[in-house]
């Protein structure tokens, strides 16, 4: 996104935001006089009053110029750009768009440099207007980086912003903003494939408890194996819970949406297992009953059985004395 942007900027870099000559025209010294006055009042240019210096010193030198030597046309054709760019930054980082001011900075910075070239002194001016820049677009990036709630984005934010500042000659700024990104896209990194992992065990589990929306068919598919299905429901149902509250700890909405429902679901897919358990441990609980009652009659059947054969043993040793 952050080359996207640096590419359309130079690409309009040639385009004047004022009323005056356009660059491609800007051939004579009176043409480029016409420009730099036309910049008069410029709010970038009071605000950094660098580059004010050297637009006034710019209308100076072609109201005393001839005819353009190819090295003076050069020249101004720099500041030119270097006004015209530094002005387009300045706006977008009023509008709030930081990212597309950064870009347009980056152009500033090759303006200056072939300026550098004929007027070490107007690009030096120019280099500590764009520093102060940089380190107010810093301050921007970092307010607008604390401000969004999607991670991705505000990691990009924060890379932004120690750019930012590194090229404001701020190396501590730059190295803590930049500390910050690497260990937010490391947690994100982690949460990512914990949320992976949830995802695919939620859908192995619906996958495979295919039976599971039905008391009566979780029953019989199951059996006493509900029980434990029952118990696997909870722990899928606690995970992929998990799962959406790290996406939305995150910002990531859409897959925050997609993990609820699927944690609706296995809910719902609990709740059945959690009623289909109940009701296997009542039919266990009757049944064993049932099967207590019969040994226990059993039981009394044989010792009435057992007392009656004793009995009728006495009586017949008893006759047989007689």
């Amino acid at each position: 996104m952050l080359l996207a942007a640096i590419l359309v900027v130079a690409t309009v870099a040639t385009v004047p935001l004022f009323g005056g000559t356009a660059a491609a025209q800007e051939e004579s010294a009176n043409d480029y006089f016409e420009t730099f006055r036309g910049m008069e009042g410029t709010e970038a240019y009071q605000e950094y009053d660098e580059l004010e210096t050297v637009r006034t010193f710019a209308v100076s030198q072609t109201q005393v110029t001839g005819d353009l030597s190819a090295d003076e046309r050069a020249e101004f054709a720099a500041v030119a750009g270097t006004l015209r760019a530094f002005d387009r930054a300045y706006v977008r980082a009023e509008d709030g768009e930081y990212e597309a001011s950064l870009a347009a900075a980056e152009n500033v910075s090759e303006h200056i440099d072939d300026l550098e070239q004929y007027d070490q002194t107007q690009a030096t001016l120019a280099g500590l207007a764009l520093t102060r820049f940089y380190e107010r677009l810093g301050d921007g990036l970092y307010e607008e980086a604390d401000a969004v709630n999607r991670t991705p984005d505000r990691i990009e934010r924060l890379e932004m912003t120690a750019t930012a500042y590194e090229r404001a000659d701020m190396p501590d700024e730059a190295a803590q903003f930049r500390v910050q990104a690497e260990q937010l896209t490391a947690e994100y990194e982690r949460d990512r494939e914990t949320i992976a992992t949830a995802r695919n065990a939620t859908a192995t589990f619906v996958e495979d408890c295919t039976d599971c929306a039905d008391v009566q068919a979780a029953i019989s598919a199951n059996g006493l194996e509900t029980f434990a299905a029952y118990g696997e429901a909870r722990a899928t149902e606690s995970q992929i819970r998990d799962a959406s509250d790290r996406a939305a700890t995150h910002g990531l909405t859409d897959r925050e949406d997609e993990l609820t429902a699927m944690a609706d679901d296995v809910t719902e897919t609990r709740t059945t297992l959690a009623i289909a358990s109940s009701a296997v441990l009542v039919g266990y609980g009757v049944a064993v009953g049932l099967l207590g009652t019969i040994i226990v009659g059993r039981l009394f059947l044989w010792r009435r059985t057992y007392e009656a054969s004793r009995v009728g043993s006495v009586v017949a040793v008893g006759d047989s004395d007689v």
